[in-house]
């Protein structure tokens, strides 16, 4: 099957809208990530969060929004996490939909751009400006969480350099993919885009990416380390 379309992702968000608002429970909803701010491309997913009236009814909306969204689409994977109160679907045609849920009570947002779809109570979408106002007053701590980051990704160069010296390569190789993914995290804190898990990686600048591309030590120790496997076997 084809990949979707912009007019196919429009039509799903127009169907959630629709059902969320009709649901008794179901207080407003976000659309987070590259939708809050107009999608970073024709193939961006779609991203929301739903708050709702009360924590204690968080699976029964979760069933609710999944009962709906089968009713209209096939899905060739779904996982829900109540744990981390998150639904993730994926389309037959690679739309990824993912849905975070909350009490309303507890609105905030941690990216500006975060856009109030509807909202029932008046409120959600001041606490979220709210929210982030007192995140910028915490530039301190940023800095120095960033801080932080760099001593730890120095430290885990070190020791993947003392790994490669004393020929353990595998433990090598995890030491720098900890630093690619802080480097990663870093570069997702800067431009705003969820990185975790790989996610929102492939939409950073073009002259990121290219360093990536270019992480020369990390593919030379990866490649070193299978080919010494190999000439074990």
């Amino acid at each position: 099957m084809a990949l979707f379309s912009v007019i196919d992702r429009k039509k799903v968000m127009d169907y959630i809208i629709s059902f969320t608002e009709q649901n008794e429970h179901i207080v407003s909803l976000i659309a987070v990530g590259s939708g809050s701010f107009g999608y970073n491309d024709e193939l961006s997913d779609l991203d929301m969060v739903i708050a709702i009236d009360s924590n204690e009814n968080m699976e029964t909306v979760m069933e609710y929004v999944a009962l709906q969204l089968k009713k209209q689409l096939n899905f060739i994977f779904f996982q829900q996490m109540p744990q981390r109160r998150l639904q993730v679907y994926l389309c037959d045609n690679y739309l990824e939909i993912d849905i975070g849920y909350g009490a309303y009570t507890d609105a905030a947002a941690t990216k500006k751009s975060w856009k109030v779809l509807f909202d029932k109570s008046g409120t959600v979408d001041e606490k979220m400006r709210n929210s982030w106002e007192e995140n910028k007053n915490q530039t301190h701590e940023n800095n120095k969480k960033i801080a932080e980051c760099s001593g730890v990704a120095w430290h885990k160069l070190m020791l993947s350099a003392i790994a490669i010296k004393r020929k353990n390569y595998w433990r090598a190789v995890v030491e720098l993919e900890y630093v690619r993914n802080l480097y990663m995290g870093l570069l997702g804190y800067r431009y705003s885009l969820e990185t975790n898990q790989g996610r929102d990686v492939d939409n950073l600048p073009e002259a990121e990416l290219n360093i990536l591309k270019k992480d020369a030590c990390y593919r030379f120790c990866a490649r070193f380390t299978l080919a010494k496997s190999y000439q074990s076997c």
